[in-house]
């Protein structure tokens, strides 16, 4: 091979990115987030690298009215899954006053996002967030807004968030979300709200099969709702709990809505044989299918003529 082809075959290489882990736990005052920190190669995370915690406590920059960007290709947050409480195998948010983090490919699979400063600060995150098989904690100490589209179907849950107070509340805005698995409010002093137009998906299947919003938490829902029954059953009588209300405390906004549902007026919502009722929390086929509503009209009309004969 001449000197000119070669050149050719490198430059058609493609060529890979590296993968970075922590080596150890963020200490306090520091942050790993935007430089060399506790990274193994001992630089700043950047572009065509991808990057986890492994287990360890990543926080952010304790600094004022910040906003930072991840600078790699995805962020990996991996932990035990054990959601009991708040825990180090997390990234933590340690600005004050307001800011945002945007991560372009946040990836969180057993790991928890925590707001780690004070009822008055508040943090938003931004860009997209992938809930792995193992799920996704959150924990706030005051106001977190999530504007991340959210993918995935293992469950997220919304921690205690210590002190009972609606101002650490976990807000929910994504309009693009796709995440179908279940959100579990796990403590009496969660507090999470579905922002009006946001969107919570469920997948309906066989009678009873579902992903729901469960727990004794705190619930606010202003936004939509949006059933895919491509797999749900159609017989009479079958139900699908939604929303967990015997335990969870829940309140519907007057933005609530069921995508491609008529709202009824009266707290309930209908499609073709489905029927959501917030009283409830349960979708049920409230009326027959038209095949089989057509086969009992002819039964019945085959009786009358027998009685008029």
């Amino acid at each position: 091979m001449n000197l000119n082809l070669m050149l050719v075959a490198l430059l058609a290489t493609p060529s890979f990115g590296a993968s970075i882990t922590l080596t150890a736990s963020d200490g306090f005052g520091s942050s790993s987030f935007n430089s060399a920190g506790l990274w193994n190669n001992a630089a700043a995370p950047s572009a065509g690298n991808d990057y986890s915690n492994a287990g360890f406590l990543l926080r952010t920059p304790a600094v004022a009215n910040s906003n930072y960007a991840f600078g790699g290709d995805s962020l990996s947050i991996t932990g035990t899954g054990n959601f009991a409480a708040a825990a180090n195998d997390a990234l933590m948010w340690k600005g004050t006053g307001t800011g945002t983090i945007t991560i372009s490919n946040l990836i969180v699979n057993g790991g928890q996002l925590r707001h780690g400063s004070g009822d008055g600060d508040s943090l938003t995150l931004a860009g997209n967030i992938t809930v792995g098989v193992n799920g996704m904690g959150i924990a706030s100490q005051g106001g977190f807004t999530i504007n991340s589209a959210i993918s995935g179907s293992s469950a997220i849950t919304v921690m205690g968030n210590g002190s009972g107070s609606a101002g650490r509340m976990v807000t929910f805005t994504s309009t693009s979300s796709t995440f179908n698995g279940n959100l579990i409010l796990n403590n009496a002093q969660s507090f999470a709200t579905l922002a009006d137009n946001a969107v919570f998906n469920f997948a309906i299947g066989a009678a009873g099969v579902n992903n729901s919003i469960s727990g004794i938490g705190n619930m606010t829902l202003n936004g939509d709702f949006i059933l895919n029954l491509t797999g749900a059953s159609t017989t009479l009588g079958d139900s699908w709990q939604l929303v967990n209300n015997s335990s969870l405390t829940e309140t519907y906004g007057s933005t609530f809505s069921v995508a491609g549902f008529i709202d009824n007026g009266d707290n309930t919502w209908s499609s073709g044989v489905y029927l959501f009722d917030e009283a409830t929390g349960a979708l049920t086929v409230a009326v027959p299918e038209p095949s089989v509503a057509l086969l009992g009209g002819l039964g019945l009309f085959g009786m009358l003529r027998r009685r008029r004969a």
